[in-house]
């Protein structure tokens, strides 16, 4: 407890530095620490208990908390002290999907918001059992380490901390039942397609829009393109990353997207977890937009001659030369070089 304590009160002692700090900042002077000081480990290749950028079905969980290897906790990160109601749909959404995180935490460094993801008929904004204000430190200490120490949640006496305090929220006339799910992860993981309550992109159509790829951008990164890009140009952006989602979705390939602040990067996955190699990507900054994808000059001549697939720049690279398209009007024209390209890189 001496330590998380330790910990707090170096942060608010230095707060402000803190002011103005974008999300990365963040998430390294003040999540990453108050994290050890709970009993997680970042640094321990073999166990590797604190996966950053942990990807799941729609998109990346800036931490997700291992136990025995699966993960146990979703920590979603904002700059600090942004307000935070705005991205509860999100994280809620990541660990119903993944079917595994009970307990899922959003947190700007300041203000910690403590969600209980598997909650039958109750929104996204009543699922919230506790919030934790750093700069009521006693309240705080006692709070993180009752939801959130690691040997708290290894014994699940964490998950049954939330269930109780949940149950005393809604004892409010006003209040819906509380029914909490008994499965267990493995059988929520499995069935999940069926209980989802935040609409998602398969339950409208199976299309992704330019709002839930926008959703899917970090705050940095947004910011970023706001500041150096009109509107009308991020969402064209913004749109051909979701038309290329969809005709991802219809495929079933095994890709999951990765924004920088001027492209984004599909993964080809493993078992749709972990991320093995990029294999295309589309840049923000060409005008024209462009793709870029890592298949051989010899491939995209014969592309060219076939299909025509028009490219208009090569950089060699050793395993694969990095050929470069003109996104003219629809991502979709271009379809056998991106096909082409992730059955080159998966194997199919």
């Amino acid at each position: 407890m001496n330590d998380l304590r330790n910990t707090i009160a170096h942060i608010l002692e230095h707060k402000q530095h803190l002011a103005g700090a974008n999300e990365a900042t963040t998430k390294q002077y003040v999540v990453l620490p108050i994290l050890r000081a709970l009993g997680w480990d970042d640094t321990k290749l073999a166990s590797m208990e604190v996966l950053p950028e942990y990807m799941v079905e729609n998109g990346n969980v800036d931490y997700a908390l291992k136990v025995e290897q699966k993960p146990a906790l979703f920590i979603e990160c904002k700059k600090w002290d942004k307000p935070l109601e705005r991205y509860e749909d999100q994280i809620v959404n990541y660990a119903f999907n993944a079917g595994v995180a009970i307990i899922v935490g959003l947190t700007n460094g300041k203000t910690w918001h403590l969600y209980f993801s598997w909650v039958e008929g109750v929104p996204v904004s009543e699922r919230i059992f506790c919030k934790i204000d750093i700069e009521d430190r006693e309240n705080a200490v006692s709070n993180l380490e009752k939801y959130l120490l690691k040997s708290n949640v290894v014994s699940g006496e964490a998950a049954n901390n939330a269930k109780i305090a949940l149950k005393k929220k809604a004892d409010s006339p006003k209040s819906k039942p509380v029914v909490f799910k008994q499965e267990h992860a493995d059988d929520r993981s499995n069935n999940r397609l069926e209980k989802r309550q935040v609409p998602v992109p398969s339950e409208l159509g199976g299309e992704w829009t330019v709002e839930q790829i926008r959703n899917l951008v970090s705050e940095e990164i947004r910011d970023y393109h706001e500041a150096n890009f009109s509107e009308e140009r991020c969402n064209v952006f913004y749109r051909t990353v979701a038309e290329t989602q969809n005709l991802i979705k219809t495929e079933d390939w095994r890709l999951k997207p990765k924004f920088r602040k001027k492209s984004c990067r599909f993964w080809l996955t493993d078992n749709g977890v972990t991320q093995v190699k990029s294999v295309f990507g589309i840049h923000l900054q060409y005008n024209p937009f462009s793709l870029h994808v890592r298949i051989m000059k010899e491939d995209a001549e014969e592309l060219k001659r076939q299909c025509r697939c028009e490219f208009y720049e090569v950089r060699k690279n050793k395993s694969a030369d990095y050929i470069y398209y003109h996104i003219r009007d629809d991502i979709t024209k271009l379809r056998p070089v991106l096909e082409f390209a992730y059955r080159k890189h998966s194997g199919n």
